[in-house]
């Protein structure tokens, strides 16, 4: 079967609305039907719909969507969420697309009772293409979700660390070239992800994962952003405990059921505070470390720096303690 990735390469780099309506062919283990991005997204909606149901615009809680590629210290920031005492989610909207790769049907997005503001975060990447191109916000706008409800937590992280953290992770599962495509896609995926929710009028916030680096100063700019300032407190950045882990039955993220493909132990670690965790950056080949340092993958990159900078409104000596 012909190789889909040159061409979900240039379709994505173009911004081509065509992206999302080219055959996407299985792998045999993480997707085992061909489909299109379009198929899945129409599988989340219905299943999304099914749980939504009955609610009207008035009746859904604000929901702060925590997404970019994976490995961006997404799992830190959940946590964060948490401790704030938001109902933190693990992936409930990829999951179900999850389900739908491998052939399955999952589950709706059961919303808890009397829960003011949510957190989910719903990852890029890393294992086939759809995951690294669908639109969790899409899906969730589609299934009902008012866009006034829902705010737009764009992650990210310096490329070279994200891209040697996903090939430590990853490359004994699907190898090295895929572990690359993916990540450039997901990578591609962050301007349409900015264009679509511009085009929708959804409220959109950076937060680079460098922002942990001054986490009292960041966070409380960030909870402020975002209209939740009441739920910030500084005691919540730092002694987590077993609260803090994943595997933990006291930890405050509420996971789905995975198919079993999908099922990796261990694979997120645990923290007992909210802090910046420098990576040495071991991995990488010098190709690999030439995709990272490429103009397209840098590039999206500096957006998401900048737009923090701008959103947040740091101080010139604070970004730059940042970002370098």
């Amino acid at each position: 079967m012909t190789d889909p990735y040159p061409l979900l390469h240039r379709l994505a780099a173009a911004g081509d609305d065509a992206l999302t309506t080219v055959a996407l062919p299985p792998d045999g283990r993480y997707q085992v039907v061909t489909t299109t991005v379009d198929e899945v997204t129409a599988q989340i909606v219905d299943t999304l719909r099914d749980g939504f149901a009955g609610r009207g615009p008035d009746d859904y809680p604000l929901l702060v969507l925590g997404w970019g590629r994976c490995r961006v210290g997404s799992t830190a920031v959940t946590n964060l969420f948490g401790m704030a005492r938001a109902a933190a989610y693990y992936q409930p909207v990829k999951t179900i697309g999850r389900f739908a790769l491998t052939g399955g049907e999952g589950s709706p997005w059961k919303l808890p009772d009397g829960e003011p503001v949510l957190f989910a975060k719903e990852m890029a990447g890393p294992y086939v293409p759809f995951e690294a191109l669908f639109n969790p916000a899409r899906c969730l706008v589609e299934a009902g979700w008012p866009v006034d409800r829902l705010r737009l937590l764009v992650l990210d992280r310096q490329p070279r660390a994200s891209l040697d953290s996903w090939m430590a992770k990853w490359e004994g599962k699907i190898g090295r070239e895929r572990v690359v495509e993916n990540f450039v896609l997901s990578t591609l995926n962050y301007a349409r992800m900015r264009a679509w929710a511009g085009a929708e009028g959804l409220a959109v916030t950076h937060f680079p994962y460098e922002c942990s680096r001054a986490p009292q100063e960041t966070v409380s700019r960030l909870f402020d952003r975002l209209g939740i300032g009441h739920l910030y407190q500084p005691e919540m950045l730092t002694g987590w405990g077993a609260a803090g882990d994943l595997n933990s039955d006291q930890s405050k993220i509420h996971n789905p059921v995975e198919p079993e493909p999908y099922v990796v132990p261990g694979l997120h670690g645990n923290a007992d505070e909210y802090r910046f965790r420098p990576r040495s950056v071991a991995v990488l080949t010098d190709a690999e470390l030439a995709v990272a340092d490429s103009p397209e993958v840098v590039e999206s990159y500096q957006v998401s720096v900048r737009s923090c900078a701008q959103e947040l409104d740091l101080p010139a000596p604070m970004r730059d303690e940042i970002f370098g």
